[in-house]
C-alpha cells in the first residue's frame, strides 16, 4: 500500500513545486510589468517603424537598454522601495526570490537581444558595411563573426548580470540606483581585456576569448551573488531617500566611471571593424 502511495505523493510534490515556481515567476512578471510592456512596445516600434526613417542598427538597442534598466530594478527592487526587511519576512525564501528574479530578467534580456540579431541576420553584413563605410573605418566585404554575436547577445547579458548582482547585494539606495553604471563599466572592462588577449594570441578580434569571458563571468557573478544573497541581512534601505554623507565621493566615482565608459565606447567604435 505504501508502494502505491509513493508515486502519487511524488507526483503531487512535483506538481506543487512547479506550481510554486510558476507563481513566483508570475509575481515577478506582474511586479515589473510596466518595464516589460514598455520595452516590448518599444522593441516593436523600433522593428516596424524606425528602419523607415533611422538606421537599422537601432533594432539592436532595446536589448542593451533593457539590461541596463532591468539590472537595478529586478535585483534592487526591495532596497529601492525600502521594504527589504519586510520582504525577508515572507514565506518565500531568499533563494527562491533571487532565482526567480534573475531567471526572468536574464531570459528577457537574452530574448530581446537575440530577437534583434535574428531580424538583422540576413542583412546584418550589408548594414555593417554601410555603417563602417559611412564613418570611414573599413572598406570591402564584411561578414558577421562570433565576436559580433558576443557583443549583441553576450554583452547585454553580462551588463544585466553584473548590475543585478550588485543591486541585489546593496544595503542602500545609492549603490542600488547606480548598479547599472558599474555593471556597464565591468562588462566593457571584460570586453577590453578579451580583445587584448585576442590581439596578442590571434592578431585579430575573433571572439574566442570574448564569448567565454562574457558568458562565464556573468554566470559566475550570478552564482556568487546568489550565495551571498541567501546570507544577506537587510540594510539601511528603509531609511528615507536622502543624500548620503559620502555624496561627493559617490559623485567623483560616478564621473570617473562615466569617463571610463565613454573611453571604452570610443575604443569600441574605432576597433570594432577589426572583428571581421
Amino acid at each position: 500500500m505504501n508502494a502505491d502511495r509513493s508515486p502519487q505523493l511524488s507526483s503531487w510534490l512535483n506538481f506543487g513545486l512547479c506550481n510554486r515556481w510558476r507563481r513566483l515567476l508570475w509575481s515577478e512578471w506582474f511586479a515589473h510589468s510596466h518595464l516589460i510592456l514598455i520595452t516590448l512596445s518599444g522593441w516593436l516600434a523600433v522593428v516596424w517603424a524606425v528602419p523607415f526613417f533611422a538606421h537599422p542598427l537601432w533594432v539592436l538597442t532595446p536589448g542593451l537598454l533593457f539590461s541596463v534598466i532591468a539590472g537595478p530594478l529586478f535585483g534592487g527592487a526591495d532596497v529601492i522601495h525600502g521594504v527589504e526587511e519586510f520582504a525577508f519576512s515572507f514565506p518565500i525564501t531568499r533563494s527562491e526570490r533571487f532565482l526567480s528574479r534573475s531567471f526572468l530578467g536574464a531570459f528577457l534580456t537574452l530574448f530581446i537581444s537575440a530577437a534583434g540579431v535574428f531580424l538583422l541576420e540576413d542583412s546584418l553584413a550589408d548594414v555593417l558595411v554601410r555603417t563602417f563605410l559611412s564613418i570611414g573605418l573599413t572598406q570591402g566585404e564584411l561578414s558577421p563573426s562570433i565576436f559580433l554575436y558576443s557583443l549583441l547577445i553576450g554583452f547585454p547579458f553580462t551588463v544585466f548580470a553584473l548590475g543585478f548582482s550588485m543591486a541585489s547585494l546593496a544595503t542602500g539606495r545609492t549603490l542600488a540606483f547606480t548598479s547599472w553604471l558599474w555593471g556597464l563599466l565591468g562588462a566593457l572592462s571584460i570586453l577590453r581585456l578579451a580583445s587584448r588577449l585576442e590581439e596578442q594570441r590571434f592578431d585579430r578580434l575573433n571572439g574566442f576569448f570574448a564569448v567565454p569571458l562574457l558568458a562565464g563571468i556573468g554566470t559566475l557573478t550570478l552564482l556568487v551573488a546568489w550565495y551571498l544573497y541567501c546570507r544577506k541581512e537587510s540594510g539601511t534601505g528603509t531609511a528615507p531617500l536622502k543624500l548620503p554623507r559620502s555624496w561627493w565621493g559617490w559623485m567623483l566615482a560616478t564621473l570617473a566611471a562615466t569617463a571610463y565608459i565613454a573611453l571604452m565606447l570610443y575604443w569600441l567604435i574605432i576597433h570594432v571593424a577589426r572583428a571581421f
